[in-house]
């Protein structure tokens, strides 16, 4: 069962701590979370667990490239006489790296395993300039907001919402 919840804070700090204890809470899994700020001049900033398309590229490049320059390495590219080698190594980590950067970010873009980006942006907009929002996933069976109200009284949390 998929229980997703909004929790908005007056403050950063008040956001960490109330995680904390939300953390520590034994009957509560959390499949996925994302923090959404919004500044006082109405600037947002989306913070979650998930790679996006970017992030796979840039990891996806990173590994083909090293692969690409060691499996030119491997085939003997030093016995190559002159500069041979470093121009050989040089074409292999280049190759690598755009097969490797394609491949990354095509598959981040595909498997999505957080919350949508639409959804976040969404959300967002309708939060109050100087206000952050944490947004939970939870895993298994639902989880009872008056329960969750009680944890986080101490916090002052301005709404606690379920979101579909």
């Amino acid at each position: 069962m998929r229980q997703i919840v909004m929790l908005v804070f007056p403050t950063r700090g008040t956001l960490v701590d109330a995680a904390d204890r939300i953390h520590a809470l034994d009957a509560v899994k959390i499949r996925h979370s994302a923090v959404i700020a919004k500044a006082e001049d109405g600037e947002t900033v989306i913070m979650e667990d998930d790679i996006n398309p970017d992030e796979g590229s840039i990891a996806g490049g990173t590994l083909g490239a090293l692969m690409g320059a060691l499996g030119v390495a491997g085939l003997g590219a030093f016995l190559l006489p002159g500069v041979g080698a470093i121009l050989a190594i040089g074409a292999g980590a280049l190759f690598g790296g755009l097969i490797g950067g394609a491949t990354g970010g095509i598959t981040a873009g595909l498997i999505d395993l957080g919350f949508k980006n639409t959804q976040l942006e969404e959300l967002a907009q309708h939060l109050n300039a100087g206000s952050v929002a944490l947004l939970i996933e939870f895993e298994g069976e639902a989880v009872n907001l008056d329960t969750l109200r009680e944890t986080l009284a101490d916090f002052a949390p301005q709404f606690i919402t379920p979101i579909s």
